[in-house]
């Protein structure tokens, strides 16, 4: 055994054993570490952007996912990487198919092989409509409650009144409503021109995902005091010059708008106009001042034309005042003056038309009207003149009607109404305005 132990090669033998030994206890300590290093890992990263690939100049995608969440499996180096450089790409590839439903799959690319990927959601289903373009009318819209009391929009004009809706065809035809929307403080009681921007609403006021050009208009808004149009009652008042009798007395203007508070101008039925004769002695016009009633601030004008129909009767001074020589050449002519004077000495009477067809005029081929008040179109007039000339009178010696040219949106608008008829008699109708409501034809 000594001598064994004091040869060199087992000594060289022994430590050989020991060397190898040892290499492979480090050995499998090292691989040991490196399993721990590379192990399974299971990641999930949200809010992964999903980019979609279609033809966007013809088409539009409904229904596609903005981003969806990547979970990934495999060696711990490998999901750590992926993690950390997001150098890959989730997308869906719509190029192929065709207009319609369709259930795709979502994909991704530049992930390493070794890892397990899965995506959620997995599919998703998309529609794929044609991309149109249509013009539509903007409506301006305006909370009235923004208004100072008794005052009230006369008016709104857009500018530009029209502009072009891009977007999927199932959504232009479920457009309902375009409107630019009003926005200011409460109190308003003066006229205003605002930047307004356009929204695009279905009939459930939804707003649709649509592109808008313009999508800022600019909206101006004509603000009065509350007014309306009443119908003129004249009255005579006073006592006419001896030997004058008054016939008629009529005027051209049988409406007038009054301004003032609400409670004030509703409350007001009619304007009286108190007309003096004292000192009329001939038949004419002339300008009457109206007074304007308590609770009104104002009224639409400060006078009315009021025409006189009046007889003067000859006395026997007048008479013998006729000089000589025209009273010898000429008596047959004062004789057939004074006989006409006494014919004119007539009565006036009224008579009502009922049921009058109101005529709509200057709309519009692109609109369509029906009428709210009144709800069946038609209206009574009055005529008002000399007996033996109103007796003669028919239905078609008037005409009613209501100027609607201004009128280029759809709405309710409230028109005044126009009444001609035959100077032989003044004709009234029975309202001063008509409510119409527009639609396109």
């Amino acid at each position: 055994m000594d001598k064994m132990m004091d040869n060199p090669w087992f000594l060289r033998i022994i430590s050989l054993l020991f060397a190898v030994l040892l290499f492979i206890t480090v050995q499998n300590e090292l691989e040991g570490n490196q399993i721990n290093t590379v192990g399974t890992s299971v990641e999930s990263i949200p809010n992964v952007p999903v980019q979609v690939y279609y033809d966007d100049d013809n088409l539009v995608v409904t229904g596609a996912p903005e981003t969806v969440t990547l979970n990934i499996e495999g060696p711990s180096n490998l999901v750590l990487s992926a993690q950390t450089m997001q150098d890959y790409t989730v997308f869906i590839d719509l190029r192929e198919l065709t207009l319609g439903q369709h259930e795709v799959e979502v994909q991704y690319e530049n992930l390493p092989e070794r890892l397990n990927v899965r995506t959620d959601p997995r599919t998703v289903t998309i529609n794929i409509e044609e991309l149109i373009t249509e013009e539509f009318t903007v409506e301006p819209d305006m909370n009235e409650r923004l208004l100072a009391d008794n005052y009230v929009v006369k008016s709104t004009n857009v500018e530009p009144n029209r502009v072009t809706v891009t977007g999927a065809r199932s959504i232009i035809e479920a457009i309902s409503f375009v409107k630019a929307t009003v926005s200011g403080d409460e109190g308003l009681n003066e006229s205003f021109t605002q930047e307004a921007r356009v929204r695009v609403l279905d009939r459930d006021l939804n707003k649709l995902d649509v592109i808008i050009e313009p999508e800022v208009v600019n909206v101006a808004v004509e603000i009065e005091e509350y007014s309306r149009d009443i119908p003129v009652v004249l009255e005579q008042e006073g006592t006419p010059p001896e030997g004058v009798t008054i016939n008629s007395i009529t005027s051209t203007t049988s409406t007038i708008r009054v301004f003032g508070s609400r409670t004030a101008v509703d409350a007001l039925e009619q304007l009286e106009v108190n007309v003096d004769v004292s000192e009329i002695e001939e038949s004419g016009t002339l300008d009457v001042n109206l007074d304007v009633p308590e609770g009104i601030s104002s009224l639409g004008s400060e006078t009315i034309p009021v025409t006189f129909d009046v007889t003067v009767e000859e006395t026997e001074a007048q008479t013998n005042q006729v000089p000589e020589e025209e009273a010898s050449t000429d008596n047959t002519t004062v004789t057939e003056d004074t006989t006409t004077t006494e014919d004119t000495e007539e009565e006036t009477t009224s008579r009502t038309f009922e049921n009058v067809p109101i005529v709509v005029t200057g709309l519009a081929e692109e609109w369509q009207s029906t009428f709210a008040i009144p709800s069946e179109g038609v209206v009574n007039v009055t005529a008002t003149g000399p007996e033996s000339q109103v007796n003669e009178l028919t239905v078609s010696d008037v005409q009613v009607s209501l100027n609607a040219s201004t009128i280029s949106e759809e709405g309710e608008f409230t028109l005044p109404i126009e009444v001609e008829g035959t100077d032989t008699a003044t004709w009234v109708a029975e309202l001063s305005q008509a409510t119409l409501i527009i639609e396109r034809a």
